[in-house]
Parts: structure tokens; sequence; C-alpha cells
């Protein structure tokens, strides 16, 4: 069989048929408040880096504010990303592996549908995951040194799309960690310069959360490990894994479970590098998601970049038992299942077949809250309709009235705000709660509402009346609700209700509530200026002890006699490391190695006289712990740390050998500056890059116009 022809095929006609149902099915919640992201863009958001924002932009912009454009780019980047799925499965194994591991994904639910078809960040992450995964293999194939900047620039585009990417670099670590014919790369430059470059990359998450007083990893944190001390809870874990099999389908997680034991004896007991790789990519965030599943409720597609490297495993293990007859019986019934999952599910949100009813017990099946059945509200399908016909009712009821009597839109929810932009792009939706969400950093000023009225919107899922939860301060009076319904097949299966709300007064909002409480967005340099302070204090405080001042007295005290004792130590072990190792050429390289310091040293003289930053004992009117040395002025940047990293880098590259020796010393003399009291942590974060740079370039300019190495 023609594998690749048989790829493409597949391919393109699981592209075609997800194009044709895409503009059919309204919008689930977090798409509709991605494409919110669209209308605000920014350098982050609170809950999510902003690729998926831009991506949805770029869409819409083209086909307009539709289900079609807002999913057009999932579909794409599903068709690369298989492709690029082929193509690590063919290197890793052979093309009819990389052609069975495409069927795989396409049976799926999470892959062949929701990761291919429904907007969310998720989509970008795998795509940038497997290219990570194929550049690095190529590194290992090849051992070319510039592939590294490439990964590195996949890292950076995989955390801009979410926080999970940051998990590549550790699977790359643990592969060079548990390979010794690859640990030679932790010796080299192009690793560490690919991870500045994804950092550089994903700096304008960083740049937000500083502005935005680290709201997003906060976020986050609180979001991915729970707010309390972790307990652990065998029925959340247990809720989880039947989650995830609901989303592989019950019989293949089985195989995937069974997978990851034989991935990872092949790994240990054969030494299989390609096993090693695929643990490596796929692990981390298994055993990361579900080790918190054990205390703190996830949602299964979490962990899914975990499964997609995995399924190339999976495929090859298929491959590898089909004669068995009982394995190949199992396998037909697997897949069969999941195909049979992902039909039903398609028709079900597209024609509603499933009767929910015959599945409920009696006593939930007669209950009924705000008019609508419980059988109609454990429907997630019904979600995604009658967005249209509230569109349409919201702007009947804001054109029924006046230019200066119109509302603007609001909710309590930003679940149901976001939906309700969708559905009215060309009006404003606000979110008035007292909880932070991603639309407190869009409306930080209320005050211009003042004196406006405001048209209240909830449903029959997150109801509450405006009056009881805003009280007659914040509006003067409140119309009755008025009641939408929504009907699916002739059914009803939501209530909306309107209320016309009269005179906003933002001033009288409590101050619990988020967009009051959150305050003006920070300035960037005082940001930064407030956590170079606090890094200062916990180093220079917290850290405190009889221990460390054991190591730091004495290099202190040497220093007010102008006399840097830790860095003369470590030049003479350098020089003698020098002449031990390259005595050809030594007068010439040590007297390299002496430009480059000097250099180095030029430079920070300069930057010290031009910025004339205070030092640490200045800046906090002396409440400091200051060993020995009372230093005030030209704090910027930190001319022991420039020293101290000029001096390894160089050695860095002249004798690699005893590179754990260079980052040990350089570690040491950046933390003990602070330490001491002498810079604050941005000193010696400048003083390092300065000494690298021009460690660097000396050598670089060296060996560039004479022929020795």
């Amino acid at each position: 069989m023609n594998y690749k022809l048989g790829f493409w095929v597949v391919n393109v006609v699981s592209a075609a048929l997800r194009l044709l149902i895409i503009g059919k099915i309204g919008l689930t919640v977090d798409e509709a408040h991605y494409w919110v992201y669209s209308k605000f863009l920014d350098f982050s958001y609170f809950d999510h880096p902003p690729l998926i924002g831009y991506i949805i932009k770029a869409s819409t912009l083209v086909f307009g504010n539709n289900e079609f454009a807002i999913r057009f780019p999932t579909v794409l980047i599903f068709f690369f990303a298989t492709w690029i799925f082929f193509i690590c499965a063919e290197k890793l194994y052979n093309e009819r592996t990389a052609f069975f591991g495409i069927l795989l994904l396409n049976v799926l639910p999470v892959f062949s549908f929701l990761g291919s078809v429904i907007a969310v960040p998720d989509s970008p992450l795998a795509l940038f995951w497997l290219l990570s995964l194929l550049i690095f293999t190529a590194i290992i194939e090849t051992s070319n040194k510039n592939y590294w900047y490439l990964l590195g620039v996949t890292i950076g585009l995989a955390m801009l799309s979410k926080y999970n990417g940051v998990l590549i670099p550790f699977s790359v670590f643990l592969f060079l960690l548990f390979s010794p014919k690859h640990r030679f790369w932790f010796k080299k430059k192009e690793p560490y310069f690919g991870l500045i470059l994804s950092s550089v990359i994903f700096s304008p998450v960083i740049i937000w959360n500083i502005e935005n007083s680290w709201a997003s990893f906060g976020f986050q944190l609180n979001h991915g490990f729970g707010s309390s001390l972790p307990k652990f809870s065998l029925t959340l874990f247990g809720k989880s894994l039947g989650a995830q099999a609901g989303y592989a389908s019950p019989l293949l997680f089985l195989i995937f479970i069974a997978s990851v034991f034989l991935c990872v004896k092949e790994t240990y007991k054969k030494k299989d590098r390609t096993a090693l790789i695929v643990s490596c990519f796929s692990l981390p965030v298994l055993v990361l998601f579900n080790a918190i599943a054990t205390f703190n409720e996830i949602l299964p597609h979490w962990p899914a970049t975990g499964y997609l490297v995995l399924a190339i495993y999976v495929a090859h293990l298929t491959l590898k038992f089909w004669h068995i007859k009982w394995f190949k019986f199992y396998s037909y019934a697997a897949w069969g299942l999941a195909l049979f999952m992902i039909i039903i599910a398609i028709l079900h949100v597209l024609y509603g077949i499933i009767p929910v009813e015959k599945f409920m017990p009696k006593d939930k099946l007669e209950k009924i809250e705000y008019g609508i059945p419980e059988s109609e509200r454990i429907d997630v399908t019904n979600e995604v309709y009658g967005w249209k016909e509230v569109g349409n009712e919201i702007r009947r009821i804001v054109n029924s009235y006046s230019k200066e009597e119109r509302p603007f839109i609001f909710t309590y929810k930003s679940y149901l705000a976001s939906e309700l932009s969708a559905c009215v792009p060309e009006l404003r939706v606000l979110c008035i709660s007292d909880k932070i969400d991603a639309y407190d950093f869009w409306q930080r000023d209320l005050r211009k509402l003042k004196n406006k009225n405001g048209l209240y919107v909830c449903n029959d899922y997150f109801f509450s009346e405006p009056k009881n939860r805003y009280g007659t301060n914040v509006f003067s009076s409140y119309t009755e609700i008025e009641e939408f319904p929504v009907y699916r097949n002739g059914k009803k299966i939501k209530n909306f209700f309107f209320t016309f709300c009269k005179s906003f007064n933002p001033s009288k909002l409590p101050q619990s509530y988020a967009t009051v409480a959150l305050g003006t967005k920070k300035a960037l340099r005082q940001e930064l200026l407030k956590f170079d302070y606090s890094a200062f204090k916990f180093i220079n405080s917290n850290l405190k002890s009889r221990f460390l001042d054991f190591f730091a007295a004495p290099i202190s005290y040497f220093d007010t006699k102008n006399f840097n004792l830790s860095f003369f130590i470590i030049l003479t072990i350098c020089i003698f490391i020098l002449w031990k190792n390259k005595k050809e050429h030594f007068w010439t390289k040590l007297a390299l190695m002496a430009s480059v310091m000097v250099i180095g040293a030029i430079i920070v003289h300069f930057l010290k006289h031009y910025f004339e930053r205070p030092r640490p004992l200045q800046a906090f009117d002396g409440n400091v712990n200051v060993i020995y040395e009372k230093l005030y002025t030209d704090s910027f940047p930190s001319g022991h740390t420039e020293l101290a990293f000029s001096l390894c880098a160089f050695m860095f590259i002249m004798v690699k050998k005893y590179w754990y020796l260079y980052i040990l010393f350089v570690f040491f003399s950046g933390f003990y500056r602070i330490y001491a009291g002498s810079h604050f942590p941005s000193d010696v974060l400048i003083g390092a890059l300065i000494g690298v740079f021009s460690a660097y370039t000396v050598v670089a300019l060296f060996r560039k116009y004479t022929k020795m190495q």
C-alpha cells in the first residue's frame, strides 16, 4: 500500500468533512470567549496567552464574525498538525505506523472532533508541540546545532498558545539526561540560546503579567493546583480518569494505559531511543496532570498533548501485536466504538438524535427549574443553540429605545457575557461581578457609563435578579423581568431573562466588585522595579542564615580591602585549567582572556556612571542586611558578576570539560552580591549578560581573523 497517498486521502477528506459542518454548529462558551480576545487584542489575557486571539482575529478579518470564520483556523491547524504527526511517526518508526497513527487520530474523539473543530488554545499548542518533537528528532539524528534555534521558536510559540508549552523544555531536558550519547548538548551553547529565544518570544505574556500584577500566572496556578493544601482524593482521580476515557473512548483508553507501561519498559530495559523520545514528550504532561487530579479537579483535555505523542507508540504497538487474535478483535471493537461515538456525537449536535430523558431516573426527569426540564439542562449540546435568536431579541429591545435612553448590555457571569458578545458583535457587553475575570481587564473604568441605562441579561442556568444582586444604589430602578424562551426541535431548551435597569451609578458598586478592586493598569517600569526590590528583599532577608554568612563574610571582608577574593580564586583555577588543557598558544589565550574581562569591565564602568543607580543600602534607607561592604552608589550593573560571567563564559568556550565548575561559580557570584546587600537582582542579571556577550563576541571575532581555535 502507498501509505503516503493514503495519508493525503484521509487528511484531505477529513478536513473537507470538517469544513462542511463547522458553520452549522453554534459557538461553545470557550469559543465565544476566545472570539472576545480578538476584540481586545493584547500581549496576553487573564486566563490564557494571546495566540488563539490573534488567530481568530486574522480569520474573522477575512470571513467575518461567524462560526465558520472562528473555527476555520482550527481545521487548518489540525490539517498541518496531522502532517507533522505523520512525518514524526515515519521518522521514529515507519510509513505504515505513521498511516495507522493518522487513522487513530481521526477516530479519537478528543482529536477528531474536539481538537480539530472547536477553536481552543489546545489546537495551536498541539501543532507546535509536534513541530518541537519533529525538530528535536532532527537534532538527535543529525546533530545540527542550528536546529536548536528553530526549536526555540516552536517552544516560544507553544507557550504563546498555552502555558502547557513550558513542559516542552522539560521533555528535552529529560531525554538529554537519560540518553548518555546525547548529554554532550548540555555543554553546548545552542540549547541555551534556543531557550533564551523561546523566552523572548514568550516575553509579551511576561510583560502583560508584570503590568497586571501577575494576574494570569496567579489564576492558572490557582486553577491548576487549587487554592488550598493538597489532599488526596481517590474520587477526584477516578472522575478524571473517567473523563479522559470518555475523550479517548473507553476501550482505546485502556490501550493507551497499557502503552504507557510498555513504552517505559522498552525505554528502561531495551534502552530504545525511539521509546525514550516518545516517553519524554508524552509522559511528563500525563503524569503531571494526573498527579494534580489526585487532589484538584482537572479538565480532561489538559493532558491531551501527552496522548497526542503517545498515539504514535499506540499505532506502533497495534501493528506489533496485530497477529494476536484476541488483540486484533479487541482493536476492531475499540476503534469501532470510538468511531461510533464520534458519529453519534456529531449527529446529536446537529440533529439532537439522543433521547436524553430515556436515560434519566424518574425523580430527575420530573424536575423543572426556571421553566426548563432537567433533561434539557443536562444536555450539553443545547449550549450551542439559540444564540442567534437571543441576539435578535437583544437588538430588538435595544433599538426600541431612543438614542439617549438606549442601554448597554451587561450580565454577572463571564461565560454568559462571552456568548452574548458573540451573538451581538456590534454591541459592547459588560460583565459586572464580584469575581475577577477577563472582563475586568477590558472594562477598568466604568465611570464613563454613569447615568447610562443598562439591559441586564441572564438565563436559567445562571439566574440572578439584578435588583437583589446590585441593589437600588447602583441602578435607580428596574423593570419587571421579561422571559425569552429558546426552542430546539420543538422543545424548550433554555430561558433567557431581560431586565431594563435605569441610571447606572458605578461609584456605588461594592469594593468587592473586581473592576473596582483591580485598580488601574500598572506601569511596566514601576512593576519591574517593584519585582526587583521584592526579589532583593527575599534573598537578602528571608534567606539569611549563619550557614550562608559563613561563606559570604570572608569574601565581603576582602571586598572592603579592594581585593576580590572569590574572583582571584576562580581566576587561578581557570588559568591552571587553561595551562593543563590548552598548552598550545597558552599565552595568547591568556591575553585573550584578559581582553574579554577588560572589555566587559569598560562597558560596566560607563553604564555605572550613565545610570548612577543607588545601591540597596541607599534605596532602602539603611534597612538592608549588609556584610562588611557598605556601598551607596553606582549599583547598575554588577561589576563582580560581569567579571565572573565573562571569565567563565570564556572558559566554557575554551575548555568545556569543567562546565559544572563554571556554572557553580557564576551562580554563587551573582547570588552572593545580592545576599551581601551590594546589588539588586537586575544589576546581577545585566552584569551576567554583559559578561557572556563580551566573551562570545571577542572570541568569535578572534577566531574569525585568526586560525586559532
